[in-house]
């Protein structure tokens, strides 16, 4: 079973921990690049020892160190002293993109300021991933965290009920958000160097990144000076309702031509003639009030999945909401094979079986990506 191969000879060097330099290097990596993950000697990336683990000792495996750094080679590197820096600076001769991310300046502090590496290093490509941006201002210093972006960018404000307290999205959200744009950039960047020779410096900021993200509260408050609140879309009728056999639905009606099709399907196609239902904006305004209880008061004897069934049979797109080991079940992803077995021996389950992790959820020309192992701490160091 091969890997893809699209950055294939693509070197990558990364000066990475936790989630965003870790996540936007493993989708290069997935991709065919050949990525190096400089480490602290003794302790490399925190999320080395994370639970859950398999095996014990220098085997174990952590699955949060596992999700973002198959396939990629471990280098310990004392960047702390000037022989560490210099065998960096000896890897960084050969490769195509450095990304960083670390506190902001720690590549200057190592005396690698990003401007010097570019005229050391003109067809490098560096992308330094920071909360706040590389461009100074008055935030620039400030240690960031996912939860710290999440509560500055507006994000959290927009999440949970209206008379609830705002509500952190969980998943580490804006940095695996940060990692994608991030590995965007390079890509945009090695595209440019191919046409001109010449690297460039990616500057992503997670703040940036996540405010941007908020697209459509940010439009409204531009375009009509409102302040979006928790509890309600205003651009259109959006939430979930509970069926008959407690399980709950998500669905959004975008167009008068959705509700006229969830119309007939709750049997009361009247319905898109009330003088209170009769625009996309008053419905979202109902939504909560006067739409949901009609999915609910229809769907009372129905199951979700019975619900669900009868509003696709309109033509509405609806989901079920699925808890995290129907998601793992699920046929359609079984069928995409988006959870592949990790490459590891050990990394079995109580049945012998191989765990498995999502993958590059992209597929080229049908081939899917195959991470590699989880590399252990310096694995690679005397062969960099």
């Amino acid at each position: 079973m091969t890997g893809l191969t699209l950055l294939q000879g693509i070197r990558v060097i990364s000066l990475e921990q936790f989630i965003a330099g870790p996540y936007c290097t493993s989708l290069l990596a997935d991709a065919g690049a050949t990525v190096t993950k400089i480490e602290r000697p003794g302790a490399g990336d925190p999320r080395r020892g994370y639970d859950p683990r398999v095996g014990s000792g220098e085997e174990a495996i952590s699955g949060g160190f596992a999700s973002y750094n198959r396939g990629k080679r471990s280098v310990t590197l004392p960047l702390d002293t000037p022989g560490g820096v210099a065998e960096l600076e000896r890897l960084l001769e050969s490769a195509d993109v450095l990304v960083c991310n670390l506190r902001p300046g720690a590549l200057a502090r190592m005396g690698l300021a990003p401007a010097s590496l570019r005229e050391r290093f003109p067809r490098l490509v560096i992308c330094e991933i920071t909360g706040f941006g590389a461009t100074g201002g008055e935030a620039a210093d400030w240690p960031a965290f996912d939860s710290v972006i999440q509560g500055m960018s507006g994000l959290a404000s927009l999440i949970g009920e209206a008379d609830g307290p705002p509500t952190l999205a969980p998943m580490g959200t804006t940095d695996m958000l940060t990692a994608v744009y991030s590995a965007v950039g390079v890509l945009m960047a090695l595209v440019q160097r191919a046409r001109t020779g010449e690297g460039s410096l990616v500057d992503a900021a997670m703040f940036d990144i996540t405010a941007a993200f908020l697209e459509r509260p940010l439009t409204l408050h531009e375009f009509t000076g409102e302040v979006p609140s928790r509890g309600i879309d205003r651009f259109s009728p959006v939430g979930v309702f509970r069926a008959g056999d407690g399980g709950w639905l998500s669905i959004v009606i975008p167009t008068d031509d959705m509700w006229a099709r969830c119309a007939r399907a709750l049997g009361q196609p009247e319905l898109t003639e009330h003088p209170e239902l009769n625009t996309v904006l008053k419905r979202a305004e109902a939504m909560h009030d006067r739409v949901v209880p009609l999915f609910e008061k229809w769907a009372a004897e129905l199951t979700r999945d019975e619900a669900a069934a009868a509003l696709r049979a309109a033509g509405q797109p609806v989901g079920v909401v699925q808890n995290v080991d129907e998601v793992r079940a699920h046929p359609q992803l079984a069928h995409r094979e988006l959870f592949v077995p990790m490459a590891d021996s050990i990394a079995v389950d109580a049945a012998g079986e191989p765990l498995r992790l999502p993958r590059l959820p992209l597929l080229f020309d049908g081939e899917r990506a195959h991470p590699g192992p989880v590399p252990k701490l310096g694995e690679h160091t005397d062969r960099a």
